[in-house]
């Protein structure tokens, strides 16, 4: 059974209840960095937590694209992307969900160019989670979440690094 979800334009991202953030530096350029970012069916390759990630829809690619990402065999998200600009940022907003974990979510990947093969990632995740859990998401949970995206950022660093 899936659960709906109250989407969000971008910007609410800002001003979420939760906000978890990881920001590493790689050693790569920001269209490098943003075409893995749109190989979506890669990322469980680099983002450990991830099982799988499959596009919906006819649409595939930009704004109002969508992709379906399964965690485990119990928890999924649908996501409609909200931001995609190439070389500079990337994000969705999650409209199903599996588990009714949270009301809702966003999440936003922002490059920031520091020299011509050099690009700061910041991944940030905004949430409000259902109230039944609130009070754990705001303890342990935001720990956990904020090593997984440091994680998988460092990861996608060493997959995008020139050898």
């Amino acid at each position: 059974m899936t659960k709906t979800l109250q989407t969000q334009p971008p910007e609410w991202i800002h001003t979420a209840p939760v906000r978890v953030s990881a920001s590493r530096e790689m050693r790569t350029t920001p269209d490098r960095i943003f075409t893995a970012l749109c190989d979506h069916e890669s990322w469980p390759e680099w983002f450990k937590s991830i099982k799988t990630v499959e596009r919906l829809g006819d649409q595939r690619e930009g704004v109002g694209s969508r992709r379906r990402v399964t965690i485990n065999k119990r928890f999924s998200v649908d996501e409609e992307f909200n931001v995609w600009e190439p070389g500079r940022a990337w994000g969705f907003t999650v409209y199903e969900s599996s588990m009714g974990v949270f009301r809702t979510l966003n999440e936003l990947v922002q490059l920031q160019p520091i020299s011509d093969d050099r690009t700061r990632v910041t991944y940030t995740m905004g949430f409000n989670p259902n109230p039944a859990i609130g009070a754990l998401m705001k303890l342990g949970a935001k720990k956990v979440l904020t090593k997984n995206l440091g994680s998988a950022l460092e990861n996608l660093g060493e997959r995008l690094t020139p050898g």
